[in-house]
């Protein structure tokens, strides 16, 4: 049994949990990426799985960060159900397809300046139609019931009190007679949250996946978040200005509704007129109205009274984008509550654009900003920021409210985790690095249970409770040179025990390095040459040099062939390798494109290497094609084993103990190898040209024997 962490870890996005056993696979939420670059770059990757593969998704909420890639996932070839309550089911028909629609419109837009420059075309990574056909595929849950997805798996959801619909859930995995007990808190909300319940207590759990979002934070309490509001509002009020409120569509924004409704049936606020300018959470809304029975109890008695907080009035819900533009002529006395939350995206940084500058005008944070974010950086005190490409000067007042984050604090997640009577093995997610591992110290701490922290990509085999990395330890403090980009990976016997992948590919485009990316192998390539004059020694066809000082050039003068044909034809296809040559102006996509510096300090791209190396081409490869590689040589598929060994004698590394194959080029450098017993293989290539021997040998160093 095993469980992979392919998202939120040390990181609060892109949650998705992959846990096999037996015959089966499961996702554990499938989440969009937000925040950095280098997050969101995952998000156009292959899976690091086979989507067709996975038997059934559970779902825990409807939030983009949980749920976002689903649409992707049938595209690529998912088949199976999807578990979900029916709240959140309902939720993803309208937050689907608005993503779908807008990664549609971004596309569209960078393809018009690229069709423009004649460049290739982008593909947004799903559109409305892939979301409308995900839909099919959801199973509508109710809390509390348990049922039987597979005779080796029962499921259980319970409220997690985050959003409506939210839940936590409750996994039991039979694998050779013995079954244990998952718990997945999903997002937690606080107790006494405005319209959901609060959190259902959980006493027992093999394994728990918690969040920490909130880990080392407190909020404050909901009387004090109430009456905090009250001040901005009335401040901003008297002073004749607008009330900016970046909000997420679903959840934040109702709950902000019901304060302020709150708050002007008490008398401590004026009547207010309130707009809401989203019109994803003009659809959230109306889906709320659909489940009134989900409500808490003091929601439920405001709807029995005709008060509810999502109508009145003074209440708008602007639809149209000509409505949104009117408001940028009001200079005071709005609310305006408009996504995205984090002030990343949406309608909200136009407000922003016509209002930052204004002294009388205040910004009001009501949720996690993650870092990268324009939300984050108000919160973190900018003078200026920039929108839509253009300066802003910061001269509105920045306040936030941390009491109306749907995440519990952390007095919120210990007060649920004491409620266990029994935990086995704790796995802290959904949290900043600081939070994730402070939280983590705390649990174990205070309930005397084991605690790790995942790492992105990390797998733990699982045996009861008992968790072991699939990474070897040496890798977990593994780090790269400030400027080193490329992609590193160690794999023993199969497995992998590291992969990382840093930096650009294509600086132009800010096209991220993946897994798969292909990088030049420079002088490596005469590795390669070396491979192809051993395969037609042992067809009888030459004889092997001892020795040589350009292997291409031996190949060539003994074949009568180009090198780079005989290559392809007796290492590179034999291998099944997707490596091939590239002429450095005529670089496919996925094909890294080297930077190099010249001697007036200028960089420049690696077609202009060309002029030293002249038209030959250059062999590109990825990281597991060079796994692959070294795998077929260490088992004598290639090459008989004392022909490998032969050939590999001068690439020994006494100090390292490993196999060290080196290759540089103007705007690249690598270095591959390995041990040939378990085989263990050590790859880091680079579009680059520094930081890879220090990457190489911290990796061999913790896992080359």
């Amino acid at each position: 049994m095993r469980i992979q962490f392919l998202g939120a870890a040390e990181c609060t996005s892109g949650s998705c949990y992959l846990l096999s056993f037996g015959d089966k696979q499961i996702l554990v939420d499938c989440g969009l990426f937000q925040g950095p670059e280098e997050l969101k770059q995952r998000n156009y990757g292959d899976f690091p799985f086979v989507p067709a593969e996975i038997d059934a998704v559970i779902l825990t909420h409807a939030h983009i960060d949980h749920s976002g890639l689903l649409p992707k996932l049938t595209r690529l070839g998912f088949k199976g159900p999807i578990y979900a309550t029916a709240v959140t089911a309902d939720l993803c028909s309208i937050m689907l397809a608005d993503s779908g629609h807008i990664q549609e419109t971004e596309v569209e837009r960078k393809n018009r300046k690229l069709r423009r420059r004649g460049k290739p075309l982008l593909t947004p990574i799903y559109t409305v139609e892939d979301a409308a056909q995900t839909m099919d595929h959801f199973r509508r849950m109710v809390y509390d019931e348990e049922i039987e997805v597979f005779p080796s798996l029962r499921v259980r959801f319970r409220d997690a009190g985050h959003i409506l619909g939210a839940a936590i859930v409750e996994l039991w995995i039979t694998e050779e007679g013995e079954t244990t007990k998952f718990v997945f808190s999903g997002d937690l909300g606080n107790q006494q949250q405005p319209v959901v319940q609060d959190p259902t207590a959980i006493t027992e759990a093999d394994v728990l996946i918690v969040e920490s979002t909130y880990g080392i934070r407190l909020h404050e309490d909901r009387e004090g978040r109430l009456e905090h509001l009250a001040e901005v509002v009335n401040r901003t009020m008297d002073k004749g200005g607008n009330l900016l409120i970046p909000a997420f569509a679903l959840g934040r924004t109702q709950d902000i509704l019901h304060s302020l409704r709150v708050l002007q049936d008490r008398g401590d606020i004026p009547e207010l007129n309130i707009y809401i300018d989203s019109p994803l959470a003009s659809k959230a809304t109306e889906v709320f109205l659909k489940h009134v029975g989900d409500f808490d109890y003091q929601t439920r008695t405001m709807m029995q009274e005709n008060r509810s907080p999502f109508h009145g009035p003074n209440v708008h819900f602007t639809e149209t984008v000509e409505e949104s533009m009117r408001l940028n002529s009001v200079s005071g006395g709005l609310v305006i509550i408009s996504a995205s939350g984090m002030a990343d995206a949406g309608r909200i940084k136009h407000h922003l654009k016509h209002n930052l500058w204004r002294r009388e005008a205040t910004v009001l944070l009501v949720g996690y900003q993650a870092e990268g974010t324009l939300g984050r950086r108000l919160q973190d005190g900018a003078e200026e920021v920039r929108i839509h490409g253009e300066p802003v000067r910061v001269a509105a007042e920045i306040e936030t409210i941390s009491g109306f984050s749907a995440h519990a604090d952390q007095e919120g997640l210990l007060s649920w985790l004491r409620r266990f009577s029994h935990i086995g093995q704790v796995f802290v997610t959904h949290g900043e690095k600081e939070s994730s591992h402070r939280f983590a110290e705390l649990i174990a701490q205070e309930l005397k249970v084991p605690v790790v922290v995942p790492k992105l990509d990390e797998s733990f085999e699982l045996k009861g409770a008992q968790a072991l990395s699939t990474w070897d330890t040496s890798y977990r403090e593994f780090s790269v040179e400030e400027d080193f980009a490329g992609v590193c990976q160690v794999t023993r016997r199969a497995e992998i025990q590291y992969r990382g992948a840093f930096g650009l590919a294509q600086r132009r485009f800010k096209i991220r390095n993946n897994y798969y990316t292909a990088f030049n192998l420079g002088s490596a390539r005469q590795f390669f040459a070396k491979l192809a004059l051993a395969r037609l020694a042992e067809q009888g066809k030459a004889n092997l040099p001892q020795a040589a000082e350009d292997w291409e050039g031996e190949l060539e003068r003994i074949s009568g062939e180009a090198p780079w044909i005989v290559v392809a034809r007796e290492v590179l296809a034999p291998a099944q390798l997707s490596s091939a040559y590239y002429y450095l102006d005529q670089l496919p996509a996925g094909a890294a494109s080297g930077y190099t510096t010249t001697r007036t300090g200028q960089e420049v791209e690696n077609i202009y290497a060309i002029l030293r190396e002249g038209l030959m081409p250059q062999l590109f490869a990825s990281a597991p094609d060079l796994t692959r590689l070294w795998q077929l040589l260490a088992q004598g598929e290639l090459l008989p084993l004392p022909v490998v060994e032969e050939i590999l004698a001068p690439y020994w590394d006494q100090r390292l103990q490993v196999y060290k194959i080196e290759g540089k080029a103007p705007g690249a450098q690598v270095a591959f190898g390995g041990t040939l017993e378990e085989p263990t293989a050590v790859v880091v290539l680079s579009n680059g040209e520094q930081g890879v021997l220090h990457a190489f040998e911290q990796l061999a160093a913790g896992g080359g024997r």
